[in-house]
């Protein structure tokens, strides 16, 4: 997997590229805390397809929304599998020696991997229809000091960089004899190739990375201008105000109502 099928921006002009990057972040930030708290799997499940309408109606392409399916797909059969594990309540359906798996626990399982995938995408929508330079406005505009902004950009943009990047070196060091198979500690120990030259190639990407800057008079001055700011429009505001309202209204049916603390009814 390439490092630029793994990029999370995708150019646009939909009415959410055009969304202040402040009014995307919060909202994101408001749908993943009444997501956190659910556990109900029609709730849970309708709030990932909800993501997925939104982001594909904003012209989001579907080939870079199965690359992170694709991403996150262990991460969410390793939940489904690892908790039922750890959660003994309601009947046992299967029992092999001293492990007891209950209809509750695998259950539970999935709605959690439901909601790791749904906040997942919520970040894809954040950041997957807002290009640099808005981030670090709106970060910027937010109160953090522009270097941070900046740093806190590079970080977030470099993540599937070096995904992509140790994904190919990965393939390359296979194509060339390398076998990583045997227990977690040898192939730990097998990987250390890989690893030694994904750190170089990190390293060479810093520096590339630091002149780049130090060309263009990255601090320089403490005087900043910027050919375009961003401002809060009318529709952002009514955007906003939307947001906060039915996050707080939902979340005061979860915390007091018992809205999606059952598995399948919707009050608990």
């Amino acid at each position: 997997m390439t490092a630029s099928a793994l990029e999370f921006y995708v150019p646009g002009a939909s009415w959410l590229h055009r969304l202040d990057p402040r009014v995307k972040l919060f909202a994101a930030l408001l749908a993943g805390v009444v997501t956190f708290f659910w556990v109900n799997l029609p709730l849970l499940a309708l709030a990932l397809v909800l993501v997925h309408v939104v982001l594909l109606a904003a012209g989001y392409p579907g080939e870079r929304l199965a690359t992170a399916w694709r991403t996150i797909s262990l991460l969410l059969i390793l939940i489904v599998i690892v908790w039922p594990l750890f959660d003994h309540t309601g009947d046992v359906i299967l029992r092999l020696g001293p492990v007891e798996i209950t209809d509750n626990g695998l259950l539970r399982g999935v709605a959690n991997a439901l909601r790791i995938a749904a906040i997942n995408f919520l970040f894809v929508l954040w950041i997957g229809t807002t290009d640099a330079r808005d981030l670090i406005r709106g970060f910027v505009r937010l109160g953090l000091p522009f270097r941070w902004g900046m740093a806190l950009t590079i970080a977030l943009r470099f993540i599937p960089t070096y995904a992509g990047t140790w994904a190919t070196i990965t393939d390359a060091q296979q194509a060339r004899g390398l076998v990583l198979e045997g227990w977690w500690m040898k192939r730990a120990r097998q990987m250390l190739p890989i690893l030694v030259a994904a750190l170089v190639s990190a390293l060479r990407t810093s520096e590339q990375l630091a002149m780049t800057l130090e060309s263009r008079g990255f601090g320089a001055t403490r005087t900043r201008t910027v050919l375009r700011d961003i401002e809060m429009r009318a529709v952002d505001w009514i955007v906003l105000i939307t947001a906060v309202a039915l996050a707080a209204l939902l979340i005061w049916q979860t915390l007091f109502r018992g809205l999606g603390q059952a598995l399948f009814a919707l009050y608990a």
